[in-house]
């Protein structure tokens, strides 16, 4: 069973609204800073007028730089010093990476994570593009993408993963067929695999569980 994260997505999307808020601040300074300076410009040069006209209004375009900056920059700086705080564990079995209900449209912190174990990415968001991050995972033995908008070609990439044991793929865009070809080349050491709600025969579950090899009445199966 997947991990409980306890993450509190109250404090999350506030924390976001405050961000977005700083953003938006930021964007409304800098342009209104720009207008600005193309007014007190237009005089300096059709007059002739003191180019120390045109600080003012520079100023208040750079602040709106900062402004708007700043919340990007402080999610990186705090991710680098602090972490994904209750996103992310040390489990016995490993690190344990909970981006369920991330929402920043943005993944790219797994490719920071290479000793994660444990990562659950249960997004609509979450596609096959998105599965190219997992490259450099070679420690990840438990993988949770279910709901996500991965298909055939993003399940492809998964076989590549040396040391995965768990795969949830419910409720994904993946077709028998998909199911079929991965589970007959399937990483090495892939013991469960859960396909419920994709319309995946059982048939096809069932030849991969019962697999000739010492290690076949070891896998199990969701469907």
């Amino acid at each position: 069973m997947p991990y409980d994260s306890g993450i509190p997505h109250g404090r999350d999307r506030m924390s976001e609204q405050i961000g977005a808020f700083f953003v938006f601040a930021g964007l409304a300074a800098f342009l209104a800073g720009l207008c600005w300076a193309t007014l007190r410009g237009t005089g300096v040069v059709l007059r002739r007028r003191s180019v120390r006209r045109l600080l003012a209004p520079l100023a208040l375009a750079g602040v709106g730089l900062v402004l708007g900056a700043a919340p990007l920059a402080a999610q990186r700086v705090y991710v680098a010093v602090v972490g994904l705080g209750p996103r992310e564990r040390v489990l016995a079995e490993g690190r344990a990476l909970n981006l369920t209900g991330w929402d920043r449209g943005d993944y790219s912190i797994v490719a920071t994570k290479p000793d994660v174990a444990i990562l659950e990415m249960g997004n609509a968001d979450v596609d096959d593009g998105t599965l190219d991050l997992l490259a450099g995972l070679h420690q990840l033995r438990e993988l949770t993408l279910n709901d996500t908008a991965i298909t055939d070609a993003g399940l492809a990439k998964l076989s590549r993963l040396p040391q995965l044991e768990t795969l949830r793929i419910a409720r994904t865009q993946v077709t028998p067929e998909g199911v079929r070809r991965f589970l007959d080349a399937p990483p090495p050491q892939l013991r469960q695999i859960d396909v419920s709600g994709n319309d995946v025969p059982t048939a096809i579950l069932r030849r991969w569980k019962n697999a000739s090899g010492d290690t076949g009445g070891d896998r199990r199966y969701v469907n």
